[in-house]
């Protein structure tokens, strides 16, 4: 069984996804206490060992790397090469640290290289720099701090090949360092924008989809945090009040060919608003195509959040009705951004049947089933029975395979967390 599944694995992998760069993180948990764990110190201006992690809150290593009397020091990791043109494999590197203290060590400033020796981090190596309280401000000492890096930022493109430096541009500062990831680039889908909004006019007042007016409101306003921008701002005073958009697809699509919906959401707080722990609802000419299970948090408040759905039973043609929103008494709350995600052939569409994506660190089966979920080297890392969702907060980000079995048919996605 277990021979079968990997050939499967690896055909799919390999026929759909060789457009993804390996994940790459390096930890010293194999590492050895007293030893670099694999790091080099650029011009020797300070000492680097791998220590007993004693800091677990937000970091849960055992063991991590520690930096004392850093003098302006870059850490050059001899495992973590840079292929050039970097940024078109990856989208980020993504690192943790913690300071512990020393004289200088507030508000500091990362630089990042791109170098092919370990003794060198001139101008022509230097993609980039992380700012002012990119890490920390007024340094909390004794946390843990993520910090990322966007590849496609790099002040160097295409990135010349070499290898990883991290200089944290400090002269006393002892510090932690662990988790030191390149995130693997998403493949480009095929995305078009359904409406953002941008040529509508300042109060411009859009259909509302009611079962009885007046319970809802959309107009055209100012992004709350680009005013330059502009979105659609909903206020509802009855159940199932959404914003109805009407859709005319490109020539020779028809809603079939889409097969997730994704959309910004800025949800307002204050006294009588009703946008959490209600149901996302999304309909296509009043068939139902997606409703959230239960009442869930929406997200967090006055902040922008983008979601994404999956499309179930659309059949309409090349023109329809979209009707989406959070179903409440008391909404009050921001849309921008909404576009389809078009369906990508796998070749398996006989053998599969959609029954499983994943959203908001959690896996979401359409009915109870069994669920495995894999790392790219093959490994096992979650196995789960008779689930309909499956929380995947614990692990670490990366990229996952995950099987479901459910109604006896089967479904392989490929995911980022």
């Amino acid at each position: 069984m277990r021979k079968t599944l990997l050939i499967l694995f690896s055909i799919f992998t390999y026929g759909f996804y060789t457009y993804a760069a390996t994940p790459v993180k390096v930890t010293f948990e194999e590492a050895e206490i007293g030893s670099k764990g694999g790091v080099v110190s650029v011009w020797d201006a300070g000492t680097i060992e791998v220590v007993a992690n004693t800091y677990t809150t937000g970091n849960a290593s055992a063991k991590v790397l520690r930096v004392l009397k850093a003098s302006y020091m870059g850490l050059y990791f001899e495992n973590i090469t840079l292929p050039a043109g970097a940024e078109t494999q990856y989208s980020k590197l993504r690192v943790k640290y913690l300071v512990v203290g020393g004289t200088d060590i507030d508000y500091p400033s990362l630089e990042v290289f791109s170098t092919p020796n370990n003794y060198t981090m001139g101008n022509t190596e230097k993609i980039g720099t992380v700012g002012w309280a990119g890490l920390w401000g007024s340094a909390e000492k004794g946390v843990w701090k993520t910090i990322e890096f966007s590849l496609s930022n790099s002040s160097i493109l295409p990135i010349p090949a070499g290898n990883l430096i991290l200089k944290l541009v400090k002269n006393d500062c002892e510090y932690l360092i662990d988790d030191i990831e390149l995130v693997p680039a998403e493949a480009a889908t095929p995305v078009i924008t359904v409406a953002d909004f941008e040529s509508n006019s300042i109060n411009e007042e859009l259909t509302m989809q009611e079962w009885e007016a007046p319970h809802g409101t959309a107009t055209v306003k100012a992004n709350p945090t680009k005013s330059t921008e502009k979105s659609v701002h909903i206020i509802t005073t009855g159940w199932d009040a959404l914003l109805k958009l009407n859709v005319v697809l490109p020539s020779g699509k028809t809603i079939a060919d889409y097969d997730k919906i994704k959309f910004d959401i800025y949800l307002l707080s204050g006294e009588g608003i009703e946008n959490n722990y209600k149901k996302m609802q999304i309909y296509v000419d009043r068939t139902k195509v997606y409703e959230d299970e239960g009442y869930p948090a929406q997200g967090d408040p006055n902040v922008w959040i983008t979601k994404e759905y999956p499309l179930k039973g659309a059949t309409s043609g090349n023109s329809f009705v979209l009707d989406l929103g959070i179903t409440t008494p008391a909404g009050n709350y921001y849309l921008d951004n909404i576009k389809l995600i078009e369906k990508i052939s796998t070749g398996f569409d006989n053998i599969f049947d959609a029954k499983i994506y994943f959203n908001s660190n959690t896996l979401h089966l359409s009915n109870a089933g069994n669920v495995q979920v894999f790392d790219l080297n093959g490994r096992l890392i979650v196995s789960r029975e008779n689930v309909s969702t499956v929380d995947l907060s614990y692990i670490s980000r990366g990229v996952y395979i995950a099987k479901a079995v459910v109604e006896g048919k089967t479904e392989i996605i490929k995911f980022v967390k």
